[in-house]
């Protein structure tokens, strides 16, 4: 919503099971009020449900190319990003990082 008095973004603000605009500007607020339904409550624990990642290294998700050779340890294997480094007329940038000893290195298509 719009505030009508200044031209600003609304934002929510909720009041027990009612949600009212607000202007954050010039402190003008909706006569239109969103009834809101709470579907259940959900109690959690302060332990319950953390996740601890001892080895940031096995979050990356890019694609391995078997074939890519690290020039630094020899190890067979290698994430592979595509980017255009340069402009769109010339071909993209291979860029590789070595699965195990984590060295990147460039090939340019």
């Amino acid at each position: 919503m719009i505030c009508p008095k200044c031209g600003h973004l609304m934002r929510p603000r909720r009041e027990k099971e009612k949600i009212t605009f607000f202007c954050p500007a010039c402190g003008y607020e909706a006569k239109k009020v969103r009834n809101v339904k709470v579907s259940r409550k959900v109690n959690r624990s302060v332990n319950e449900g953390v996740i601890v990642i001892k080895d940031p290294a096995k979050l990356i998700s890019l694609p391995i190319d078997e074939d890519a050779v690290c020039p630094k340890c020899g190890n067979k294997g290698a994430y592979v990003q595509v980017v255009q480094t340069r402009s769109a007329d010339e071909p993209p940038t291979r860029i590789y990082t070595c699965t195990q000893c984590r060295y990147v290195w460039r090939e340019y298509m």
